[in-house]
């Protein structure tokens, strides 16, 4: 979102250098939903790393600090949304992730730059 800043800086240009996943459980979606698609740490960190990411407030975070990533993991061959709390505050570039899974249609077609076509 333009002009969207966190701790004083645009969404997008945060500082993203290393990220960790405390909490592998967070990633055994299957566990929790029926014919979910779990993701292994390795993937979501991928996918945070990715050059081409995007990144957007998390619409759905409790204490505003939460941010979404959407990137690719080739280990997965998917685009990824991953949720990512920071480390420190302001965030210093280490962050954890949260929960992660598939991106949607939708989220694929922003991803690859078609999503802004025709509205």
């Amino acid at each position: 979102m333009d002009g969207d800043l966190y701790y004083g800086l645009p969404v997008d240009r945060l500082p993203i250098d290393a990220v960790d996943v405390p909490n592998e459980a967070h990633l055994l979606r299957s566990a929790r939903y029926r014919g979910a698609v779990d993701i292994e740490p390795e993937h979501a960190v991928e996918a945070v790393l990715d050059p081409r990411r995007l990144v957007a407030r998390d619409p759905k975070s409790r204490t505003g600090e939460a941010i979404r990533v959407v990137g690719y993991s080739a280990g997965m061959d998917r685009v990824l949304v991953v949720v990512l709390v920071p480390d420190g505050h302001p965030p210093d570039g280490l962050w954890h992730v949260a929960t992660a899974w598939p991106a949607d249609s939708r989220t694929r077609r922003v991803y690859s730059g078609k999503g802004n076509k025709n509205g």
